[in-house]
């Protein structure tokens, strides 16, 4: 309780007020001191990119909450309850037909054709076969 007084007199603030906002504004911390150049600049870099995540994290969370206030929140959590997912066709094709239009229609290998349809891949040469036109 006291160190909560302490960090609303320093802001100039109330309890209540300092509960609300959390303390006033954030400090950043200092990066670590580095000798060696190159190490100094790929530190700062380092805290630079930490420093941008909490405050981008902090910006997005006091939108969340100023759009749940508004109630923007309940319009998009029920447009989401009412939105259905397309059914997909559970009829399967002939194997056999599939086959056929496969090795019509693509050039896929056998062996790839005989894993989709199910069949043997000799079931699947042997179509081949026969589908192609006397010479």
């Amino acid at each position: 309780m006291a160190a909560a007084e302490r960090m609303a007199q320093r802001h100039g603030m109330t309890l209540d007020e300092a509960a609300v906002d959390g303390g006033g504004p954030v400090q950043k911390p200092t990066p670590p001191r580095v000798e060696d150049p190159t190490e100094s600049r790929f530190a700062h870099s380092v805290h630079m990119m930490d420093s941008f995540l909490r405050t981008d994290k902090a910006r997005r969370e006091a939108a969340l909450r100023e759009a749940r206030r508004r109630g923007l929140d309940a319009e998009e959590s029920q447009r989401q309850a009412n939105f259905r997912q397309p059914r997909s066709s559970r009829a399967r094709m002939n194997p056999y037909k599939h086959a056929a239009v496969l090795l019509r229609e693509t050039s896929l290998p056998f062996r790839e054709i005989a894993n989709i349809t199910g069949l043997d891949i000799y079931k699947v040469v042997g179509m081949k076969l026969k589908m192609r036109r006397a010479a």
